[in-house]
């Protein structure tokens, strides 16, 4: 919703118009198996290498982002995303609210907590939705890379859009592709 209604209201807002039942998820999860960005999985690989923590980071839920972060070899708890909430009927009941990323500011959060938890020195962030421009403006990291047609949120931190919002004006650097930050490795 491009940043003009807190991130909590337009979640809650658009979880109300299609309630989605557990088993609509399940379905949806097996029928649509993740569709990667291209180059996402050689980058993942190439950090990985170089002993790189990579940490999933999204407004999404984690029932659709979980077999992202297997195919990327990423371990669960490296994820921080929101999650659907159903009753034992499997009829949905709705989202944890606990969830740093269930809320406004919930990504600086999200990045501040991992770098509290294992005092990393420098944090590198991928991504160029409204609620990625909440850690540019907290600086949570110390270096933002925008890269328009990306998956999730990424922290290096990862976020599919398929054009370049405002916020890549505010990045350090701006990438169409992940091989140059692939190259940037070698």
């Amino acid at each position: 919703m491009g940043g003009s209604v807190p991130f909590e209201e337009a979640l809650a807002a658009r979880l109300s118009l299609f309630k989605p039942s557990s088993s609509q998820v399940q379905d949806f999860v097996e029928k649509r198996p993740p569709k990667l960005s291209p180059g996402i999985d050689e980058l993942v690989k190439k950090l990985k290498a170089n002993n790189i923590n990579v940490y999933l980071i999204s407004g999404g839920f984690r029932q659709m982002i979980n077999p992202v972060a297997s195919v990327l070899g990423i371990p669960p708890e490296n994820i921080f995303a929101n999650q659907l909430l159903f009753k034992s009927s499997g009829e949905f009941l709705g989202f944890d609210a606990n969830e740093p990323t269930s809320r406004s500011g919930g990504k600086a959060v999200a990045v501040q907590q991992i770098r509290k938890a294992y005092g990393y020195q420098a944090l590198v962030m991928i991504g160029d939705g409204a609620t990625d421009l909440e850690c540019v403006k907290q600086r949570t990291y110390n270096f933002h890379i925008c890269q328009p047609g990306r998956l999730l949120t990424y922290l290096f931190v990862m976020p599919v859009y398929n054009f370049v919002r405002p916020l890549a004006a505010k990045a350090d650097w701006l990438v169409f592709n992940f091989k140059d930050l692939i190259n940037s490795l070698n």
